[in-house]
């Protein structure tokens, strides 16, 4: 599954700064707050070149040192780093990661982000050029009119380059009222050649056969949690993948390393059972790790997939 520099996979969408209470702590009684760079476009990135497919990231960060930080993060993904400046601030949002039966809680301050500027005139074609796919995310699309303009038209210019369409819903329920989701995500439902979508967000979207009904051709992968995925196929017909065991600090970012490893697989000549599979361990492996993006390479996913002893020190 090695990827040619030629088979490289563009993402677009916001940088945040992450700032996460300790364990079991609550806003109303916060002390202290942890940093991280974050957004579900750079995680699927992040994954793709920690499994050795080139990657790049379109996206807008202010100048000054909010900017400069989260692009040294970029490079030190090794993510090619494609992103505007743009007048704005960088968009932040505050996590408690609680367990059953507490809900984890996410605050979103995302207003007069540098990435909220962007508009469909930013579009340049060359972000494109030695990409075999684009990956968007209904993330995007929820932050305002210019980054959604954008997003379409980075879509339709990828079609029009022979470029495979990734888009994931992702839906935010926080960022986006559910009676908006299917005017929001339609457009980019029928630009694509492969959907990524929470069984929770179905109904969003007149569920499988809305989907279909917007999309006749898509591949159409309906992540579970736990419970695993399927890949349901333009012609019919439906691939079920169980969820792989995992336990660990990182649940969040699990859906995105999903996406990752689901597209590496993929481009790399996978069919859908064999590209569920990959993704369901890449998702196993994040699970196990803190932070939003998966840390593995190509080879600890094949071992996880292989079997072995599992939990064992390597001596």
């Amino acid at each position: 599954m090695t990827a040619d520099p030629a088979d490289a996979v563009l993402t677009f969408g916001e940088a945040l700064l992450k700032l996460t209470l300790p364990a079991a702590q609550r806003l109303e009684s916060m002390s202290a707050l942890g940093a991280e760079c974050a957004g579900s476009e750079l995680n699927v990135a992040a994954a793709l070149r920690a499994l050795g497919r080139p990657a790049a990231w379109a996206s807008a960060l202010p100048p000054g040192p909010l900017g400069d930080w989260a692009s040294a993060h970029v490079r030190a993904l090794d993510v090619r780093d494609l992103s505007l400046e743009r007048p704005g601030r960088l968009g932040t949002f505050y996590l408690e990661d609680h367990h059953p039966p507490r809900p984890s809680r996410a605050l979103y301050d995302r207003q007069g982000t540098a990435f909220q500027t962007l508009d469909a005139t930013d579009l340049d074609p060359a972000w494109l050029r030695g990409c075999a796919a684009l990956h968007v995310s209904g993330i995007s699309l929820s932050l305002g009119p210019g980054p959604r303009a954008l997003a379409l038209a980075l879509m339709e210019q990828a079609r029009a380059q022979g470029v495979r369409v990734s888009f994931d819903v992702n839906h935010r329920r926080l960022l986006l009222p559910a009676a908006d989701a299917a005017d929001t995500y339609g457009s980019a439902v029928r630009h694509a050649d492969l959907i990524f979508v929470a069984q929770r967000d179905l109904g969003l979207l007149g569920g499988l056969p809305g989907l279909r009904a917007l999309n006749p051709h898509a591949l159409i992968v309906v992540t579970r949690g736990a419970q695993g995925s399927e890949a349901h196929r333009p012609g019919g017909g439906v691939v079920v993948q169980e969820g792989v065991i995992a336990a660990g600090p990182g649940r969040i970012g699990r859906g995105d390393a999903f996406a990752g490893g689901f597209l590496h697989a993929w481009l790399g000549g996978a069919g859908a059972a064999g590209a569920l599979r990959f993704a369901s361990a890449c998702a196993a492996l994040k699970t196990t790790l803190p932070g939003d993006q998966l840390r593995a390479s190509e080879a600890e996913v094949w071992a996880v997939l292989e079997g072995g002893e599992h939990g064992e020190p390597r001596r």
